[in-house]
């Protein structure tokens, strides 16, 4: 699931910031988040755990 997607230039420290929030504010700690970086875009993925 694709939670976010940002603009190719975005600084790096504001996709660490937002990433930071997002972790501090859910509860359920059990998933996975992604960051990838192209030259277009700039995509953070939601992955749940299975053990």
């Amino acid at each position: 699931m694709i939670i976010a997607k940002l603009k190719w230039n975005t600084p790096l420290y504001k996709v660490d910031e937002f990433v930071t929030k997002f972790r501090n504010k859910v509860k359920n700690k059990q998933f996975d988040l992604e960051v990838k970086l192209t030259d277009t875009e700039c995509l953070i993925y939601l992955f749940k755990k299975f053990h």
